[in-house]
């Protein structure tokens, strides 16, 4: 058996219990498609104490379920399992990496007050952020385009963006890159559909000598490491405190 539960606003419970069955996860799909569309950020809480097992078509419908709504994951701040099974902690610290803007927690069956608090505690909601999205910092006529993410980006950033860099783009010669993260609030989903931004990105990778980062959250600067290990970029992190020397090191010969 399956069942989901509002908790309190944006705050969800999700109910596993005996053999869950291809039916159970259709439930699931019929039940929090529309929560997980709607506008995040969301906690999620899984009580699977009661869970015994799952049927192959079970898995199956599940993981295609999972895959389909890849995009919309990222509007779950926090998720917390209850479970005494060491399998299901065993399986969220594998699945952590594969998702590290989530939250997630594993809880024992005894600490349910504490998964539930847990999920409780999320950021303000996308539509309160209070930053300016995408700011320029340096137009990159000294040989260095820079920017600085504050708040949400929406697609209008990303047309600001792309006109500088489509400018550095049209010579041969290599310029550096710095953004600036001062607080990261998302980012609106149709961006990421969007041809132009991933033809600008290929494209502009043949034209950068290096690339700063300043101020990622963990779980950006962990992915953008493993990325930058398979491109042709000098790439370095900076903590928020290290402004001027990531400053120091793209503009250096």
């Amino acid at each position: 058996m399956l069942k989901v539960k509002e908790l309190e606003k944006n705050v969800w419970e999700l109910t596993l219990e005996g053999v869950l069955t291809k039916s159970d996860i259709r439930t699931m799909e019929r039940d929090l498609t529309p929560i997980i569309q709607g506008e995040g950020p969301f906690g999620l809480i899984v009580r699977a104490d009661g869970l015994k097992d799952l049927t192959a078509d079970a898995i199956a419908e599940d993981a295609k379920f999972e895959f389909a709504m890849m995009s919309q994951w990222t509007k779950i701040s926090r998720m917390a399992i209850v479970s005494d099974l060491q399998a299901l902690a065993a399986l969220l610290k594998w699945v952590d990496p594969i998702l590290p803007m989530i939250d997630m927690r594993s809880f024992a069956t005894s600490q349910v007050a504490a998964a539930e608090s847990f999920v409780s505690d999320l950021p303000a909601p996308h539509g309160a952020s209070q930053g300016n999205g995408i700011s320029l910092l340096s137009d990159g006529k000294d040989g260095v385009l820079a920017y600085e993410i504050d708040g949400r980006i929406s697609a209008e950033d990303v047309n600001e963006l792309l006109a500088p860099l489509e400018a550095q783009m049209k010579g041969d010669e290599k310029i550096n890159l710095l953004v600036r993260i001062r607080h990261y609030d998302g980012m609106d989903l149709s961006i990421l559909t969007r041809g132009s931004l991933w033809g600008t990105k290929m494209t502009a990778i043949k034209h950068v000598r290096r690339y700063a980062v300043v101020g990622a959250p963990k779980w950006m600067a962990a992915m953008a490491t493993t990325v930058a290990a398979m491109l042709p970029v000098e790439m370095r992190m900076f903590d928020s405190s290290q402004d001027d020397a990531a400053w120091e090191w793209v503009r250096a010969d």
